[in-house]
């Protein structure tokens, strides 16, 4: 079921984005519950791509080769142990045809993406010596679709971000779990995650220096309700995600990108209580 539903989702997406190649159009995309989030600046847009997978879509940045966003779909069904699947990263196939250069800079250092997929780095999954373990995250969890035929998708490095230990064991995944248990009792939300860097305000780019991000992002959406975190890096491995509450619109400032295009979205007290965060 899961095998057919995606591939009628990505062959529709492959043949949107290839049948009308000279002009702009609208899409709708499973994974963005809609049309996909736009850049505000015309430069950062004309360097970024957006790849689509089975389980997610992402737009990635021109300059770092990092995903800026990632939008996934949650469902119950999805859901499913993932301790023994593999997590070595992968390099994205889709970035063949998007003309990014197969490059990732992480702070001052450069890596080409096929050597982070074979060599003992610590950007590697799988292999690696205990000390360059937990220095990524996955966007989209692996926990989330490990029920699926596609969970190989989150191993790609488009789905790949770097984040300090603390906060991807502590409040990140916590966050991820209560995402998991709170759609075992919902048909089904969406999420969109991503880095947040700090820009100069003096820049004539809206495109963030290659550089190890500030913070981290999710969007938690059901219907047209809302919850959006932010978690900084240095967030303490026992510190809670529940006080780390923006509103859309200040986040939609700090990193120049619309979200939600064309819908109109509200802060949901609800969905906050739902996932335990209400006093």
């Amino acid at each position: 079921m899961f095998k057919r539903t995606y591939s009628i989702i990505l062959l529709t997406a492959v043949f949107l984005l290839s049948a009308f190649p000279s002009y702009s159009q609208k899409m709708s995309v499973t994974h963005c519950n809609g049309a996909c989030p736009v850049y505000e600046s015309s430069m950062a847009a004309n360097r970024a791509n957006v790849v689509i997978h089975h389980i997610y879509a992402a737009g990635i940045n021109g300059e770092s080769g990092l995903a800026d966003w990632v939008s996934y779909r949650l469902t119950k069904e999805a859901i499913g142990v993932a301790s023994l699947l593999p997590r070595q990263w992968n390099p994205d196939r889709l970035l063949e045809f998007s003309g990014l250069e197969d490059v990732l800079e992480i702070g001052s250092t450069e890596l080409r993406l096929v050597e982070i997929a074979v060599s003992n780095n610590p950007y590697v999954g799988i292999g690696e010596l205990p000390e360059q373990q937990e220095k990524s995250a996955r966007l989209a969890p692996m926990t989330s679709f490990s029920n699926t035929p596609y969970w190989s998708d989150v191993n790609n490095l488009t789905n790949m971000v770097p984040m300090p230990q603390p906060l991807r064991l502590g409040s990140w995944l916590q966050l991820e779990q209560r995402l998991n248990e709170l759609v075992e009792r919902k048909e089904e939300l969406h999420v969109i995650t991503g880095p947040l860097f700090l820009i100069d305000k003096l820049s004539v780019s809206q495109v963030p220096a290659a550089t190890e991000p500030a913070a981290y992002y999710k969007i938690v959406v059901e219907n047209d309700g809302l919850v959006v975190f932010v978690l900084p890096k240095d967030h303490g491995q026992f510190d809670s995600f529940c006080d780390q509450t923006v509103s859309l619109d200040d986040l939609q400032r700090m990193v120049s990108i619309d979200f939600f295009p064309g819908r109109r979205m509200q802060s949901s007290d609800e969905l906050l209580t739902q996932l335990n965060c209400m006093k």
